[in-house]
């Protein structure tokens, strides 16, 4: 089966390098390059926003974290679900009418030039974060399937990144972030949950073969909960990488409902991932 494992993740990595090449031919301007010429609707907006805040260190952490500790294991998802549901109902759309972006941008309208080196400087430790943990997520599915030394895997992953990223901008990314958001929902809900209860025997046999500290929702501990909500829930109402995506909505109305779509999709993503 290795060849089959080799096929399909080569074939994924060759269509996102294709959304790249796909992404430069309809760039016209910034605008198209940096937001998508701020012309995405509802589904396309929901999608990319599920993807850039589901990366694999959501899908492989957590469901870790529902492993280890159970149904509590959904915190840490749903943490970044409250987080978009936050941004989305009291802040997007009015991010969306400034026409701007960069978060730089805003802060420098708001507040003068004073203000946006501390917060750049932030700003870069939050992504830098972000990084560190997607990397190492998709390196350790190529360590798993191949064997590939970790540097290697990341070297590998990055570069698809990269290319698809710079070559493209934000058209190239959406069609990559779409291409992510209809794998999960198939791989997520329509394959690993259902199968799983099935092999499992259902929510009873479930409980018949767990302990009953794998249902209790605090059973991660509250330090670990409300450490979550502050680092990805209010880290994430200042990325730039999320609020770029806020900068793509076609109306104030598509940011605030995409949105809000996405950051319940999140949370439901989070409860089927520890289940």
């Amino acid at each position: 089966m290795e060849w089959l494992n080799i096929a399909v993740l080569a074939l994924y990595l060759l269509g996102m390098i294709a959304f790249g090449v796909w992404g430069a031919r309809r760039i016209k301007n910034t605008a198209d390059y940096l937001v998508a010429g701020r012309n995405l609707g509802g589904t396309l907006y929901a999608g990319t926003m599920v993807a850039v805040v589901l990366g694999g260190a959501s899908a492989v952490g957590g469901i870790g974290l529902g492993y280890t500790y159970g149904i509590s294991g959904f915190w840490l998802v749903t943490a970044i679900g409250v987080g978009v549901l936050v941004l989305s109902l009291a802040f997007a759309p009015a991010l969306q009418r400034l026409r701007i972006f960069t978060v730089w941008q805003m802060l420098t309208l708001r507040y003068g030039t004073e203000s946006t080196q501390a917060s750049s400087l932030i700003m870069l430790a939050y992504t830098l974060m972000l990084a560190a943990t997607s990397s190492g997520a998709y390196a350790s599915v190529f360590v798993v399937l191949f064997g590939w030394d970790r540097w290697l895997s990341i070297l590998v992953g990055g570069a698809v990144v990269l290319v698809y990223a710079t070559v493209g901008g934000m058209w190239s990314i959406t069609l990559a972030d779409m291409a992510q958001f209809v794998i999960m929902t198939i791989g997520i809900f329509a394959l690993m949950l259902p199968i799983s209860l099935s092999q499992a025997g259902g929510w009873s046999g479930l409980q018949g073969r767990l302990d009953a500290e794998f249902f209790d929702i605090g059973g991660m501990g509250l330090q670990s909960i409300i450490t979550y909500f502050v680092i990805y829930t209010l880290g994430l109402l200042i990325g730039q990488d999320i609020w770029q995506r806020v900068f793509t909505a076609k109306t104030p109305g598509v940011a605030r409902l995409g949105g809000t779509a996405a950051g319940v999709y999140c949370i439901l993503f989070g409860v089927a991932g520890a289940i």
